[in-house]
């Protein structure tokens, strides 16, 4: 098992270094370094900040959701576990790194691991939804530059698909269906925990009011997250009108989930380059852009992730999380 495990990574290692070095091999370096040199230092600092908040509005929407559960942690505690998440999955080989370690933590805090559990999973799913709305309202604005990839049918696709994977998710009968099975299966322990942690998160159907605010609050998310490429850019004098970030940095993330790379590392920048290619930017504006907006992220997460899980005073922290993640992801599946 560990060696598959080891196995894996290294092969989504391979994929993250093969797509970063494609990537500093095409591009002309002393256009980029000239183009870095002649940055508009205000507003680098200026997304910083904009990442900040990102994190800040995260954390504010994570604990509307927990908070109807009657879970109570301080919302500087829940920053903290938020960022220590950010900065530990940057080292576990999964795309899901990151909310493996805030559910861990959370659930520490909290004896009913379903419920922990089941606020990080409605907390990803209001996340994709928001991906996928911005992405569909911002397909119909972006013109006929895109009409010939078929990028509109894509979009709409994967939205379409979402709302009814919701919609079968919670339907009586999908319930009842999976239930019945419990009987045939070997590890009835883990389904009947995955039962449990299903009816969890069907029970935030009780707080709709909630919900939307956590919708619009994850909106906001997403709109902050793009505004911070966009002022990358504008740093850079890289006019790109702003309606392909609201089309794109949406559809970067959504390709970020795919469980092919070490922390989303190369397939950020390649989706990036990908994607914004495809309007007119340069590859070398394309990489300075996707460069400078993933170093201020990984600054950010080793500074307050990095100083929260080495400083931040807590009595979890004898424990170590990399060796008890298993321990979530097995009861999570």
């Amino acid at each position: 098992m560990i060696q598959k495990k080891t196995l894996i990574f290294i092969l989504k290692a391979c994929i993250s270094v093969s797509l970063l070095t494609f990537l500093l091999v095409k591009i002309d370096w002393d256009t980029v370094l000239r183009n870095l040199g002649s940055a508009n230092i205000y507003l680098i600092i200026f997304a910083s900040l904009l990442n900040f908040v990102e994190r800040l509005e995260m954390t504010y929407k994570w604990n509307l959701l927990i908070k109807i559960r009657n879970i109570f942690v301080s919302f500087g505690r829940l920053f903290w576990i938020n960022a220590i998440g950010s900065f530990l999955g940057l080292f576990l080989p999964s795309s899901v790194g990151t909310d493996v370690v805030r559910g861990y933590y959370l659930v520490r805090n909290n004896s009913e691991k379903s419920v922990s559990i089941s606020s990080v999973f409605v907390d990803r799913v209001l996340g994709m939804f928001a991906l996928l709305i911005l992405g569909v309202i911002s397909v119909f604005f972006a013109g006929d530059v895109i009409s010939k990839y078929n990028i509109k049918i894509y979009v709409v696709g994967l939205f379409v698909l979402s709302v009814l994977s919701i919609y079968l998710f919670q339907k009586d009968w999908v319930i009842n269906y999976f239930q019945k099975l419990k009987k045939p299966i070997r590890y009835r322990k883990i389904f009947e925990y995955g039962t449990k942690l299903h009816n969890s998160i069907l029970e935030y159907k009780k707080y709709p009011k909630t919900l939307l605010l956590s919708f619009f609050v994850t909106l906001l998310v997403q709109i902050t997250r793009v505004l911070t490429y966009y002022f990358i850019a504008l740093a850079f004098d890289i006019n790109v009108p702003i309606v392909y970030y609201f089309l794109f940095v949406p559809l970067i993330m959504i390709v970020m989930m795919l469980p092919i790379s070490v922390g989303g590392f190369g397939l950020r920048e390649g989706a990036f380059v990908g994607f914004f290619t495809l309007v007119g930017m340069s590859i070398n504006d394309a990489v300075i852009i996707s460069f400078i907006n993933s170093f201020l992220d990984t600054l950010n997460t080793l500074i307050f992730g990095g100083g929260g899980y080495l400083f931040y005073k807590s009595p979890l922290k004898e424990q170590n999380i990399l060796e008890n993640k298993n321990e979530f992801v097995s009861s999570n599946e």
